[in-house]
């Protein structure tokens, strides 16, 4: 490939000038921007024609003393297209090695639209936070009148009446925090408070509480796979998206129904919570607005109530949470909604500890003593067609009763019996992927990425038969450790909430976990970064993408040394 293809593959405007000022060479995109409004033989000062006259003298002067100084300049300019309009570009001019220069110049007007609809996004976002404040003052002392009026004597039309008021006052004040919570979440100061998460004990909760709307309708509520796991999730607002999503699928599911609710662990130590129904389902191009803030995709036409938001803050709430929520739909079908999280491992109990923190709450639903597949939660087949760890296809609605796997424990044979609100439990956790732990060598590796923490977790296992102990960022670590008390412990340079050396230095302060030894993970191949994180208290440092026999070599080259006579 000579140097004209290289040029005319570039989508910037390029330029090559040669040191006595005239034009050697151009791109195709320099040669169609520039077109005949510069001669056949131009020369550097020709090139000035299509700099807008605005930045002409600035843009002489800064990058003369730029070029003389360090040899290149860089800088936003305006040039004027072939139609005479003047289109932002950043422009770099570097000085090569013969004295002659290299001119790129991009098209930065994407760039810049998208900067301004970004401010305008924010500008919004505080207008409505403000004006929620405004707002929530006299909504209040309306409220607090309204109570007070509650305990007077009065008459049943005027007790129904306040009644109304107090009502109407408790949905706008419900309407009024979803705004306020959703303009905090979009400007990056949403209150989310992390930590190990019982996922099974919130969808029993939330299925419970939903129970009178699901009578309502005669939707039958299935729990399906109900597998205990722990989540890095905020607890409460754990809840608040999955009673918004149930309560969704409870509100526009078929009448007389089912919805059920799944508790999946798949690859990268990870969990994602299934919220399926068998409504009326969605087309493309509704999805494509789901999650806009006050789209009600027509819903608002129905009857049903609802603001439009909901889906939205859900959607900035497990964003916040570190996790991702999709949607699959199949119109005239029903809809998926996935909720994946980072997965806590918990197996194991601190040694140095009465309470583990959780008390009866994991060890109720039969968490410990159960191992979930490689790395603790590896892939699971739990029984769905065409449920797979990425995509949910066209499999997932098949002909019989729409593709929708036969929850097991429902009793009657799927019948609707009772109140038709009855929530069935099915997917033992016992039978998802499990295997027995092996026996030797347990490793902990704290990672924010999950195809790294899958790709790790497979090495470990089939190269060391090791017992991979994941954890999803620093702030976990050094329980995770205390926990697991591994052979050693692998962790990657950078993570989601602070360094390697920063988490190295919590490790060594502590009194347990200090003399467990730590490897870093790192793509960076600068001596002066290996050096710098030995210093910080790593055993070794091994490269990304982690190889089999580098692994195994650390591994045995540590068991050599910890075996070793003294």
């Amino acid at each position: 490939m000579g140097p004209r293809t290289l040029l005319d593959a570039l989508t910037d405007l390029a330029v090559v000038v040669s040191a006595d000022g005239h034009v050697t060479d151009m791109g195709a995109a320099a040669r169609a921007f520039l077109g005949d409004r510069i001669p056949r033989d131009p020369h550097l000062r020709d090139l000035v024609e299509v700099v807008d006259p605005a930045f002409r003298a600035a843009l002489s002067e800064a990058a003369t003393a730029a070029l003389a100084q360090s040899g290149q300049w860089r800088g936003s300019v305006g040039l004027v297209d072939p139609a005479g309009t003047t289109v932002p570009h950043h422009v770099t001019i570097r000085r090569d090695p013969d004295g002659g220069l290299v001119l790129l110049a991009r098209d930065t007007t994407d760039q810049r639209a998208r900067e301004i609809a970004e401010n305008d996004s924010r500008a919004k976002d505080e207008l409505i936070a403000r004006l929620g404040h405004e707002l929530r003052t006299p909504l209040n002392a309306m409220l607090g009148f309204a109570q007070l009026l509650e305990l007077e004597p009065l008459t049943p039309d005027l007790h129904d009446d306040v009644e109304r008021i107090i009502t109407g006052g408790r949905h706008m004040q419900a309407l009024i925090d979803d705004v306020l919570d959703l303009a905090r979440l979009r400007a990056g100061r949403g209150d989310i408070n992390k930590g190990p998460v019982n996922v099974l004990d919130i969808v029993q909760g939330v299925v419970e509480l939903v129970e009178p709307l699901a009578a309502q309708r005669s939707i039958r509520r299935v729990i399906d796979p109900a597998v205990p796991l722990i989540a890095d999730a905020d607890r409460r607002r754990l809840w608040q998206v999955l009673l918004n999503l149930v309560g969704n699928a409870l509100k526009y599911g078929r009448e007389g129904g089912s919805v059920r609710v799944g508790i999946v662990p798949i690859t990268g130590s990870r969990i994602r919570i299934e919220v399926e129904d068998d409504g009326a389902g969605l087309s493309p191009r509704a999805i494509d607005r789901l999650f806009r803030p006050f789209e009600r995709l027509g819903a608002e036409r129905s009857g049903i109530e609802g603001s439009g938001l909901g889906l939205a803050l859900s959607h900035a709430l497990v964003t916040a949470m570190g996790g991702v929520l999709t949607v699959a739909s199949r119109y005239g079908v029903g809809s998926v909604f996935a909720i994946v999280l980072d997965a806590v491992d918990m197996r194991f109990e601190d040694p140095d500890s009465d309470d583990d923190g959780f008390g009866d709450h994991l060890g109720g639903h039969g968490y410990r003593g159960t191992s979930y597949g490689r790395a603790g939660y590896g892939e699971a087949s739990h029984g769905r067609a065409g449920y797979g760890d990425t995509a949910y296809g066209d499999a997932a609605y098949g002909d019989a009763g729409n593709g929708r796997a036969r929850p097991t424990g429902t009793g009657e044979g799927g019948a609707h019996g009772g109140r038709h609100a009855r929530v069935s439990v099915g997917g033992a956790a016992g039978g998802v992927g499990r295997r027995a732990a092996p026996g030797g060598l347990r490793v902990v590796h704290v990672s924010g990425d999950p195809a790294v923490r899958a790709a790790v977790a497979d090495m470990l296992t089939e190269s060391l038969a090791a017992d991979p102990v994941t954890v999803p960022r620093a702030a976990l670590a050094v329980d995770a450790v205390r926990r697991a008390r591994p052979a050693f412990i692998l962790l990657d340079r950078d993570l989601p909430d602070a360094s390697a050396p920063e988490l190295l230095a919590q490790l060594a302060a502590d009194p347990t976990t200090a003399a467990t030894p730590a490897f870093v993970l790192t793509e960076d191949t600068d001596p002066r970064e290996r050096t710098m994180l030995r210093r910080a208290g790593a055993v070794d440092i091994l490269a990304l993408p982690l190889d089999p026999a580098s692994l195994v070599a650390a591994a045995t080259a540590l068991t050599a040394a910890m075996t070793a006579p003294r």
